[in-house]
């Protein structure tokens, strides 16, 4: 009898400890499920959050993209405003006109243009200089290929005659020197465009390719300088590779397209005499009433022998300014 008092004792310890074991893995296995659905239902608010979120940036970027084209766009036919309100003025200039009653052209102050978003707006009497009040004669210095690491020794040289520039510029070293692009605007500088490539053959393979370089040179020139110029000069000028097709496409787009009657020939001569060049077709100009634009380059050799080119501007009464959207472009 004790014996079998316990075995039953012991059964029922077995039993015992058996329920509490099942129990125990009973209360896990809900407390496990109850985790895992907590899990999935934070996890599908963060998606949600996730989602949304997402949305919102997609959403906040597209308004942005439209905002900017919105903002080109409008810059765009601002420019062809002013471009074609320049065009009326060059039609009027030209007209014959009874001299006892009505001054030459040459005499006539131009309208100054306030609807060009690009640069420094400059008084518009640079294209008649005996109506200036100051009596001296304006001159257009402009500087080609850059910018580059002189930029900044050539404008402190114009600064010291208290001179302004004109400087159009190759992509590629918009993006290269970028401090001297910025400094340009900075000190008063016209800044413009020189194409992407300066290649003739890519350049002026069609009126695509040409729109093509000026819009991305121009879209690099305002994201490193803030500076949305409409300013163009074209590789090597515009004569003879820019057809009557890519004359009307880039004025159709509202750009601006200067050339020089001036050639320093710097890219030439690589010494002092480029200044003898210049100064023999300044003489040659004495009784021109039209803008005169030097074209330079920004090579060491042109730093080299600017302070007298500089100095002689200075001796004859000339003073320099930048370039703006109210003057009518020189063109060959």
């Amino acid at each position: 009898m004790g014996k079998l008092k316990r075995r039953r004792q012991v059964r029922g310890a077995v039993f015992l400890l058996t329920m509490i074991g099942l129990l125990a893995i009973g209360m896990f296995a809900v407390n496990y499920f109850q985790a895992n659905a907590a899990g999935e239902s934070a996890n599908q608010e963060n998606n949600e959050s996730i989602k949304k979120a997402n949305a919102a940036m997609k959403g906040k970027g597209a308004l942005d993209h439209e905002q900017e084209k919105e903002m080109i766009k409008k810059r765009t036919e601002q420019a062809m405003a002013s471009r074609n309100e320049l065009e009326k003025r060059k039609d009027q200039e030209n007209r014959p006109s009874n001299p006892a009653s009505v001054q030459p052209p040459a005499n006539t102050p131009a309208p100054e243009t306030t609807t060009e978003p690009n640069t420094n707006p400059q008084q518009p009497t640079a294209a008649q200089p005996p109506a200036q009040p100051s009596g001296k004669r304006t001159i257009y210095l402009t500087f080609d290929d850059g910018p580059s690491a002189i930029s900044g020794d050539i404008i402190a040289l114009l600064e010291q005659h208290h001179y302004k520039a004109t400087f159009f510029m190759i992509d590629g070293n918009i993006r290269k020197y970028q401090d001297a692009a910025k400094l340009m605007v900075q000190t008063g500088e016209a800044v413009g465009l020189h194409s992407v490539s300066h290649r003739k053959e890519v350049f002026y393979a069609s009126a695509n390719s040409v729109l093509g370089e000026l819009t991305q040179n121009r879209n690099t020139l305002r994201e490193i300088t803030g500076v949305d110029s409409f300013l163009a000069r074209t590789p090597y000028g515009s004569s003879p590779y820019m057809t009557p097709e890519y004359k009307q496409a880039v004025k159709d787009n509202g750009y601006f397209m200067w050339d020089w009657n001036i050639d320093s020939k710097d890219w030439y001569y690589k010494d002092a005499r480029y200044v003898d060049n210049v100064i023999s077709q300044i003489k040659a100009k004495a009784s021109y009433n039209g803008p005169l634009v030097i074209l330079l380059h920004e090579k060491k050799e042109t730093l080299a022998h600017l302070p007298r080119l500089l100095d002689y501007l200075t001796q004859q009464g000339f003073e320099s300014k930048a370039i703006d959207s109210s003057l009518i472009p020189v063109q060959f």
